[in-house]
C-alpha cells in the first residue's frame, strides 16, 4: 500500500516536471488527486559556492498550495551524479521532516512504473540518477511551504576548463510561472579564473580580482526549461584560452574557442585613439540631438589620460573640434571638447562620406605617429546620405581607401531613417560593430554602455591559426579587438582528429614605444567522436546563417540561399525568410524558391523599419553565444533593450514591422532538431520525407522500453513524447499506436546494431 502511494505521488509530480533539464531542482506532487497541479513555486533561490572544483549548492524553494484545502505532498529531487545531500530542512511546527535517498536502481524502477501509469515520458530523463524523496505535510490551504536543501559535488574538469550544471527543468510542473528565480554562483580558486561562460543562459559576471568571481542569473514570471550550464577556466596565463569540441560520426567537427584576459586589480591601461563623429543635420533636431550630445559628453568624460581623441560634427560639411589630428585627453582638452559639443545645433543635410573619410584619416595620422596605435571611430547618425557622395559602393570604397590605419568603425543608427546596408558595411569592413537605437530607446544609455565595454583595449589585430587540424568557416570571420573584461568566442569547423595546437596572436599597443606582439597557445585533443556538447553546432550554425544573410543582402546568390535554407531547417534556427519550416513540412526545392522570393523583397529595402530589423536580426545571429531557448523560458526583450542581445537567448526574430516573433514549435534535443507536426515532434532529418520506411512503436509498451535499453540515445528525446525520429536510415515513430512487443533480433535490426 505504502509503495503504491509513493508511486502515485511521484506520478503526479511528473506532470509538473516536463520543461527544464533536471538534476538539482526539486518538485512537489500532491497525494490527493495527483493528476492536478495543486502546487506552484513562489520563488526559487539557489546559492552555489565553488572553491576550485568543490561545489556546495544550497536550494531554497517556497511551494504554494493553490487549493482551498490542506494538502499532503511528496517532494522529489533528482540528484546530480555523485552528489551528496548535506542538509534538508522542512519543518512542521518544531518537528523537522526527514527524507530518504533512493539509489539508481530503485529510482529507475520507480520512474518506469510512474511513466507506465502516467503515460508521461518526461521522467525517463531522470532514470539514471539517484533520487531524494520526502513527505511534506501539512501544506495549509492557499498557504506556503518552504523547503531548503544543501548538497555537495565535485565539478568536472577537462584540462583547465571546469563545468558546473544546475538543472532547472523540474520547474515546468509548477502550476504557475515562478514569481522569482535567482541563481548565484560564487567562484574561488588558487589560480586565476577566466573564460566564465554559459551556453544556456545570459548571465551577469562580476569579477574584481583574478581568483574570485560572482555569476548571477535572474528571471521573473517564467517557467525555466533549460539547465543552467556554466564553464570557467583555471589558468595562470595573462590571457586564458580554451577550446571545446563536438563531433558526430562521419562528419566534420565543430569547435568553440574561448579567450579572455586575466582580471588584474592594477591592469596597465593601453592608449587608444578615438574619433567621435556626430550627425548634426536637421533631422537630428530636438530630443535626438540632445541625447546624442549627452552620450558624446559621457564618452569624453570617460577617456583615459593617455588616450588621444577628436570630435567631428557634420551636416553639409564636416567640422573639427580642433583643426589638427587627434590630441591627448588632457583635462583642458576634454573641457574644451565638452564646451564645443554643448554649442552644437542641428540643421542642414547629410554629407556622411566626407565626415567618415575625415575621421579615418585623422585616426591614421595618430597611428602613424605611434601616439596611440589602437584606433576607433564612433559614428552617430540618424539619416541617409543626402549631400555629396550618395552611392553606397563609392562611399564604402572611399572610406576603405582612406582607412590606412585599419581603424575599427562602430556605427550607431538612430531611428528608422538610416541606410542599414551602408552602416552595417562600414562597420563590417573595418572590423567594428553596427548598433541601432530605436525610437523607444535612449541614445545616451546605448552609447555609454558601448563605450564602457571598449574603453580599455588589451589586444588588437587578433589572428587565429591551428596546426594538427584544419579549421574553417570560423565566426566572427574578422576577429574583434579584446578589451578588459570582455571575452572572445570563436566558432568554427575542423577536420581530422588527434592533438592540435591553436595559436592566437595579437598586438599590445605600446604608445610611442614599439608595439608588442603577444602569442597564446593551447594544445587540445580534437576527437573523432564527441557528442556531449551539443550546443556548439547550433551556435555555430546561427553565426554562419548571420554571416550568409549579410552576403545575400549585398549580392543575392542562389547557392548562399540554398545553404541558409538547409542550415535553418537542420539546426532549427528560424529566420524571417525560412519561418515556414516552423508551421509545415516543406520539400527542400520548394523551400529554396519561397526563401528566394522573400530575399528578393527584403533586398530592395535598405532603410525604414524593415531595413533596421533585418540588420538587427542578422547581427544578433552573428554574435549569438547561447543556445536558443523556447519562448516560455524567458520573455523576449523588446528590440534593442538592455541586458544582453535584443532577444536574449530566446528563439525568434523581429519581423518587417518590428514586432517580435517568438517560435515555440521547435525543440533542439540531444543534438537533433524537432518540429511540431500536429501530435508529433518530427526529426528534421525525417521532416518532409515521404519515402522513408516508417516503423511504428506504441509508447510505454514493452517494445518501447526494450528500444530505450538497447539504444540509450533515444532517452535524450523522450521528453518530447510522441515523436518521429530518424534512426538507421528509417523513421521510428513512437506514439499511441504501433508494435507492443519486439524480439531481440527486431531490436537489433531497427537500431542497426
Amino acid at each position: 500500500m505504502r509503495k503504491s502511494l509513493i508511486i502515485t505521488c511521484l506520478a503526479a509530480l511528473t506532470a509538473v516536471i516536463c520543461a527544464i533539464p533536471a538534476a538539482a531542482d526539486g518538485f512537489m506532487l500532491p497525494v490527493r488527486q495527483p493528476e492536478v497541479n495543486a502546487f506552484s513555486v513562489k520563488y526559487h533561490h539557489v546559492d552555489v559556492f565553488i572553491d576550485g572544483q568543490g561545489a556546495t549548492t544550497k536550494v531554497d524553494q517556497v511551494f504554494h498550495n493553490e487549493t482551498s484545502r490542506e494538502e499532503e505532498g511528496t517532494y522529489i529531487f533528482p540528484l546530480p551524479k555523485d552528489a551528496a545531500i548535506n542538509k534538508f530542512s522542512m519543518f512542521v511546527g518544531e518537528i523537522e521532516q526527514a527524507g530518504k535517498i533512493m539509489d539508481k536502481d530503485a529510482a529507475r524502477q520507480l520512474y518506469e512504473s510512474i511513466v507506465r501509469q502516467r503515460r508521461d515520458p518526461a521522467l525517463l530523463e531522470y532514470v539514471d540518477r539517484n533520487t531524494f524523496r520526502a513527505r511534506v505535510f501539512p501544506i495549509p490551504a492557499n498557504g506556503d511551504k518552504r523547503i531548503r536543501l544543501e548538497y555537495t559535488e565535485l565539478v568536472g574538469k577537462a584540462g583547465n576548463l571546469c563545468r558546473y550544471v544546475y538543472p532547472l527543468s523540474t520547474e515546468r510542473f509548477s502550476a504557475k510561472p515562478l514569481d522569482d528565480v535567482r541563481i548565484t554562483v560564487r567562484l574561488k580558486s588558487k589560480t586565476a579564473i577566466s573564460n566564465i561562460y554559459s551556453p544556456s543562459h545570459v548571465v551577469k559576471v562580476d569579477q574584481t580580482d583574478p581568483t574570485s568571481a560572482t555569476v548571477t542569473w535572474t528571471a521573473k514570471g517564467v517557467k525555466p526549461d533549460t539547465d543552467l550550464v556554466l564553464y570557467y577556466s583555471q589558468a595562470a596565463s595573462d590571457v586564458a584560452m580554451d577550446v571545446l569540441t563536438f563531433r558526430d560520426k562521419d562528419k566534420k567537427g565543430y569547435f568553440m574557442l574561448l579567450a579572455s584576459p586575466k582580471v588584474e586589480q592594477k591592469t596597465k591601461i593601453l592608449p587608444k585613439t578615438i574619433i567621435f563623429v556626430l550627425d548634426r543635420t536637421g533631422s537630428m533636431a530636438g530630443e535626438k540631438i540632445d541625447q546624442a550630445k549627452n552620450a558624446l559628453k559621457y564618452c569624453l568624460n570617460s577617456l583615459k589620460p593617455n588616450d588621444y581623441f577628436n570630435v567631428i560634427s557634420y551636416n553639409e560639411t564636416p567640422d573639427r573640434f580642433l583643426d589638427k589630428g587627434a590630441v591627448i585627453a588632457s583635462k583642458a582638452n576634454v573641457k574644451n571638447a565638452l564646451e564645443y559639443v554643448d554649442k552644437l545645433d542641428a540643421s542642414g543635410g547629410t554629407n556622411l562620406n566626407d565626415a567618415v573619410k575625415e575621421a579615418v584619416k585623422m585616426a591614421a595620422q595618430s597611428v602613424s605617429s605611434e601616439v596611440a596605435p589602437g584606433s576607433y571611430v564612433v559614428l552617430l547618425t540618424d539619416g541617409l546620405p543626402t549631400v555629396g557622395e550618395q552611392n553606397i559602393e563609392t562611399i564604402l570604397k572611399n572610406v576603405k581607401e582612406a582607412n590606412t590605419s585599419k581603424s575599427r568603425i562602430f556605427t550607431f543608427g538612430v531611428g528608422y531613417d538610416v541606410n542599414t546596408h551602408l552602416l552595417d558595411l562600414l562597420a563590417e569592413q573595418s572590423g567594428g560593430v553596427p548598433e541601432y537605437v530605436l525610437p523607444s530607446e535612449t541614445i545616451e544609455a546605448k552609447v555609454s554602455s558601448f563605450f564602457d565595454r571598449v574603453s580599455q583595449p588589451v589586444l588588437t589585430d587578433l589572428k587565429l591559426t591551428a596546426t594538427g587540424t584544419h579549421i574553417s568557416e570560423t565566426y566572427p570571420s574578422s576577429l574583434p579587438d579584446l578589451f578588459k573584461g570582455s571575452q572572445l568566442i570563436v566558432m568554427g569547423r575542423y577536420d581530422g582528429s588527434g592533438k592540435a595546437t591553436f595559436t592566437l596572436t595579437g598586438t599590445i599597443p605600446g604608445g610611442k614605444s614599439a608595439s608588442t606582439v603577444k602569442t597564446m597557445r593551447v594544445t587540445v585533443k580534437m576527437p573523432a567522436l564527441d557528442t556531449e556538447r551539443d550546443f556548439i553546432p547550433q551556435i555555430w550554425a546561427a553565426r554562419r546563417i548571420g554571416f550568409l544573410l549579410d552576403q545575400v543582402r549585398l549580392h543575392s546568390s542562389d547557392e548562399l540561399i540554398k545553404e541558409i535554407v538547409q542550415l535553418s531547417k537542420d539546426f532549427g534556427i528560424p529566420t524571417e525568410f525560412t519561418s515556414f519550416f516552423v508551421d509545415e513540412p516543406v520539400v527542400y526545392a520548394d523551400a529554396v524558391g519561397r526563401a528566394q522570393e522573400s530575399f528578393d523583397r527584403a533586398g530592395a529595402v535598405q532603410s525604414g523599419t524593415w531595413g533596421v530589423t533585418q540588420s538587427m536580426n542578422n547581427n544578433a545571429l552573428k554574435s549569438q553565444a547561447q543556445v536558443s531557448a523556447a519562448p516560455s523560458a524567458a520573455p523576449m526583450a523588446a528590440p534593442g533593450s538592455t541586458g544582453g542581445s535584443r532577444m536574449g537567448n530566446v528563439r525568434g526574430y523581429f519581423d518587417q514591422e518590428g514586432k517580435e516573433v517568438a517560435v515555440d514549435k521547435i525543440q533542439n534535443v540531444g543534438g537533433r532538431t524537432f518540429y511540431q507536426r500536429d501530435l508529433f515532434w518530427v526529426d528534421s532529418q525525417a521532416d518532409g520525407q515521404t519515402k522513408l520506411k516508417t516503423i511504428q512503436i506504441k509508447q510505454f509498451s514493452n517494445a518501447h522500453f526494450k528500444l530505450l535499453q538497447a539504444y540509450p540515445d533515444l532517452n535524450k528525446f523522450q521528453k518530447l513524447g510522441n515523436m518521429r525520429v530518424f534512426v538507421n536510415g528509417q523513421v521510428l515513430e513512437i506514439g499511441d499506436t504501433g508494435k507492443e512487443e519486439l524480439t531481440a533480433a527486431e531490436v537489433k535490426e531497427i537500431i542497426g546494431a
